[in-house]
């Protein structure tokens, strides 16, 4: 992975083993994360970009939380009806960002298929389009879905 794309921090005790003081881990870090992070979105943005992706993993790959038996995102639902939901949701979102928009946010807030990030110059490239043009898009799309997904300004 491209340098920036892992974050270092103090390692977490687990129900097996304390952590070592001093000891450190590292995590993978999402382009959405990375760009709120370093300033370039804002908090709304990514919210709803993590909305997306959120909607994405429980209605389209069926992730939920193993330990608790459900997706802590739909607590009180049944599963099969929080995953309906995550679908339904999933593709208004989808129409309310139109085709343009879609193929600028759905890959840079979900990734590839298989799993991995899709970053912003990643897109630029594989569009053959400038990379400034790809991140006024996306800001203007996570808006719209901040929007839909009626988060706070």
């Amino acid at each position: 992975m491209a340098r920036g794309q892992f974050v270092e921090g103090p390692a977490i005790g687990t129900d097996h083993e304390a952590a070592q003081a001093g000891a450190r881990m590292w995590r993978s870090v999402s382009t959405l994360e990375r760009l709120r992070r370093d300033g370039s979105i804002t908090p709304r943005q990514a919210d709803a970009g993590a909305q997306l992706r959120g909607d994405f993993e429980l209605g389209l790959c069926g992730a939920r939380n193993a330990a608790a038996g459900h997706s802590a995102a739909s607590t009180g639902w049944s599963y099969t009806l929080a995953q309906l939901d995550a679908i339904r949701q999933w593709n208004l979102a989808l129409k309310a960002l139109g085709t343009r928009l879609e193929a600028i946010v759905r890959p840079i807030a979900v990734g590839f298929p298989a799993g991995g990030e899709i970053t912003i110059i990643d897109l630029a490239r594989a569009t053959g389009t400038n990379r400034q043009e790809i991140a006024g898009q996306l800001k203007i799309g996570l808006d719209i879905l901040a929007d839909h997904y009626g988060l706070p300004p």
